[in-house]
């Protein structure tokens, strides 16, 4: 029996269980029928059993990092020397003019928020003297990692005309869950990280906040050299905000191999993002002529974008074969599974990628490291 079976066991011992227990004990010449004195006797204890049966069976369950939730998985996470990844603050850049058109300077601490029925507020943490500035949402998580376009100023500024977020510098992600804290927790791959092996590199970039995922390239351009390709949180290529900042903390440009950032001494580390390979998709389908048609485009669409987030999700996963490097292909089957999941589509032909009947397979060395984006999805409906 496994720790989840007793805690199912416990949990079935209820205040029925214990009470027919209870009752069996008690010899049959003695009324044992509800309301009678036996009865009002044992019904209490047998409550208080049926509570003691569940708490075990809740302690059975948290002390196990398979079955521990919320903060008792958290305990379990700092024994292992980690810690549940918190939520973090979207960065953004904007820009700030006048009545004419010209650029108006902001200063750091500046608040401004977004127009919306529920205003996402900002607070500028760099000001640049070109008019332009970095700002930081106030609330941590993914809430803001998708708003471009005009803000207001709640500080304010008699100069100012015209405020707008132009670019999302650094998408926020969201407290890590239960499911994800206990992967990384279980996982016997990770291996320990220690004086600057491949472990500790991911160990690092895992720390800095705006770091999504990480591929680690060691002696990539000889003895002491490490590449760092990295992804913002939302699995798309870093910009180069983030590159930079991720370089000063690893290995600061005018002190490299002096070991004054993360890195150990003598390590020289360049710090760069994924070079995207958009995947044009052509599915030859027959549609059930009873469904709309377009709806079902939309779905293939949609379970596609779902299919290539999928994809992303494992781009930083080293190769489970070797135990060193990367390796990612778009098995054209796997589209295909998706697609016939779908309601309305009665069948399809393995689909064609970037015009070729082939599966794909990124390529991950030492020059180059791709990622791949969804581009043009192309359904050919076979029934009109």
């Amino acid at each position: 029996m496994n720790p989840n079976e007793l805690a199912d066991e416990l949990e079935a011992q209820n205040y029925d269980y214990w009470l027919n227990l209870m009752l069996d004990n008690v010899p049959n010449d003695i009324d044992k029928r509800e309301g009678s004195i036996i009865y009002d006797a044992v019904a209490p204890a047998a409550m208080v059993s049926a509570q003691q049966s569940l708490s075990l069976a809740n302690i059975i369950r948290e002390t196990y990092i398979k079955t521990a939730q919320g903060e008792f998985l958290d305990y379990r996470a700092v024994e292992h020397g980690t810690s549940r990844y918190a939520a973090t603050n979207t960065e953004v850049k904007a820009k700030f003019n006048d009545d004419d058109g010209n650029p108006v300077n902001v200063e750091v601490g500046d608040r401004f928020a977004s127009i919306a029925e529920s205003p996402i507020f900002y607070t500028v943490i760099k000001a640049n003297d070109d008019g332009t500035a970095e700002m930081q949402a106030e609330e941590a998580g993914t809430s803001a990692n998708s708003y471009i376009g005009q803000v207001l100023p709640v500080t304010p500024n008699d100069n100012l005309a015209w405020a707008e977020i132009t670019e999302i510098i650094a998408p926020a992600r969201d407290a890590e869950t239960d499911d994800h804290l206990r992967a990384r927790l279980l996982n016997s791959n990770s291996g320990v990280a220690y004086g600057g092996n491949v472990a500790d590199y991911l160990d690092m970039t895992s720390k800095i906040s705006d770091v999504g995922a990480t591929q680690v390239y060691p002696t990539w351009d000889g003895p002491g050299t490490v590449k760092l390709v990295i992804l913002n949180n939302d699995l798309m290529p870093a910009s180069q905000t983030l590159v930079k900042k991720v370089k000063e903390e690893i290995d600061p440009e005018d002190k490299t191999t002096e070991g004054y950032g993360l890195a150990p001494i003598d390590h020289r580390v360049t710090v760069t993002t994924a070079e995207t390979l958009t995947v044009n998709v052509q599915i030859n389908a027959l549609l059930d002529a009873q469904h709309v048609t377009s709806n079902i485009e939309q779905q293939i669409k949609n379970a596609l974008s779902k299919f290539f987030i999928e994809l992303r999700q494992n781009w930083a996963t080293i190769n489970p074969t070797t135990g060193r490097g990367y390796t990612l292909t778009i098995f054209r089957s796997r589209i295909l599974s998706k697609i016939m999941q779908i309601e309305g589509v009665a069948n399809a032909d393995l689909p064609i990628l970037n015009g070729e009947n082939k599966d794909i397979s990124l390529i991950f060395d030492n020059k180059v490291s791709q990622l791949p984006i969804l581009g043009e999805v192309t359904v050919i409906n076979e029934n009109r």
